[in-house]
């Protein structure tokens, strides 16, 4: 579960990156946010998979 919210917070942060690419937003918090949620996604995925190793093991 946790890694499906990780990936669905990674999307939203490129999505972030593509408008204010386009000009679509004009602000500043649009790069901020989009790199935060870029890693707290990309953080949420190795979280979670590091968990799944270890209940494999």
């Amino acid at each position: 579960m946790t890694t499906r919210l990780g990936f669905v917070i990674i999307f939203a942060g490129i999505v972030l990156i593509i408008l204010r690419a386009a000009n679509w937003i004009d602000a500043e918090w649009a790069d901020i946010a989009s790199t935060l949620a870029i890693v707290i996604g990309a953080l949420a995925v190795a979280i979670d998979g590091e968990a799944a190793d270890h209940k494999a093991k």
